[in-house]
């Protein structure tokens, strides 16, 4: 009998895997499918994860919570309303210095021109490939943001209701999930990791798109607020936003004092980033994100897949409530630690044997 348990169990492992594989493959076709249904539901489920503690807050000095939600919603407006008006002030000023930056950027290429293969590179093509790019990029963001207005509204309202709920919940509700089962206890503590790591994520990224915006602002370099704001944004990428937000500054240092001054420029913005990376958000999340890089690296391109652009942003906060709901159950729960980092999983024995102990 014991042969037949042996046998049924082993025969069961490859059909499982095969039903879980069949599954993830349904899902993230099915997800990718109605992918514009499912960025504004997600951007609206972690804007309400950010703005919530702002809520309880005012709710804590005696602000009643229709009317906290209410202002904290007009915040969320006015930043990004101000935001919009900063981006496109930005943009119209871009367009008008594009003369300039040619003008800059043929006293480059003349100068290094010597230095250049005598097979065919020619100045003109390549301002005219810079300008064909720039305008076409200048192109696609225009359209992008107009295009977005809809889902922006969307987002907007879809966070007032989340927070409208969150603060008219009365406190039996909270009394009732402390009484739920062990599962869904634990459950509701790991949920935890994912607000802490987005507002830890964002008062970082705001340091850190400070910092970048003062040190280009003292650098002379031109729309340094906007590279700081980009720099915000692009943080929430990982391993790529850094490049991502360094590129366009790097080009106006390229531009206003050379080669030297785009090595200064990009080293700068590295020791920020380095700071910020290395020492500012791992001694403030600790050990509570606890996914490995690979993982995270690839979550990048697995949820930009699904999503397109906009996945890139919440890749990691999404992949943390993937890593949640596999740990909620015990068939999937060593999937969810292989999604840990070695160091991670090493910690979690030794403190399970030095509880058994």
């Amino acid at each position: 009998m014991g042969d037949v348990n042996i046998n049924a169990n082993t025969s069961s492992t490859p059909a499982k895997i095969l039903i879980y594989s069949t599954a993830a493959v349904l899902l993230t076709l099915g997800m990718k499918a109605i992918s514009t249904i499912l960025v504004p539901i997600f951007f609206a489920l972690f804007a309400f994860l950010i703005f919530a503690p702002l809520v309880r807050w005012l709710m804590r000095k005696g602000v009643p919570g229709t009317v906290s939600v209410f202002l904290v919603i007009l915040f969320f407006i006015f930043v990004f309303f101000g935001t919009a008006v900063l981006f496109v002030n930005s943009l119209i000023q871009i367009s008008d210095q594009i003369p300039n930056y040619e003008n800059q950027l043929q006293g480059i290429l003349n100068s290094i021109s010597t230095y250049l293969p005598a097979a065919g590179v020619s100045v003109e093509s390549v301002l005219r490939d810079i300008a064909a790019f720039a305008f076409r990029v200048s192109g696609e963001i225009i359209s992008g943001a107009l295009g977005a207005g809809s889902t922006i509204v969307l987002i907007v309202i879809t966070t007032t209701f989340l927070l409208l709920d969150s603060a008219s919940a009365p406190e039996k509700v909270q009394k009732e999930v402390e009484d739920q089962p062990v599962r869904l206890s634990k459950f509701t503590e790991l949920s935890s990791k994912v607000i802490n790591y987005m507002l830890l994520r964002t008062e970082t990224n705001l340091l850190g798109g400070i910092g970048t915006a003062i040190l280009l602002f003292i650098g002379g370099i031109d729309f340094a607020l906007l590279w700081g704001f980009l720099t915000f944004l692009f943080g929430y990428i990982p391993y790529l936003g850094f490049y991502l937000a360094a590129v366009p500054p790097m080009l106006l240092g390229l531009f206003k004092y050379g080669p030297v001054g785009a090595v200064a420029v990009l080293v700068g913005i590295s020791l920020i980033n380095m700071l910020v990376e290395n020492v500012l958000f791992p001694s403030l999340a600790g050990k509570g994100l606890k996914l490995s890089p690979t993982i995270v690296f690839l979550s990048l391109f697995y949820w930009s897949f699904i999503l397109g652009a906009a996945g890139a942003l919440i890749a990691v906060p999404l992949t943390i409530v993937v890593k949640i709901i596999l740990e909620s159950s015990d068939e999937t729960y060593l999937m969810a630690k292989l999604m840990e980092s070695s160091g991670d999983r090493g910690q979690d024995e030794e403190n399970a044997n030095n509880n058994e102990s």
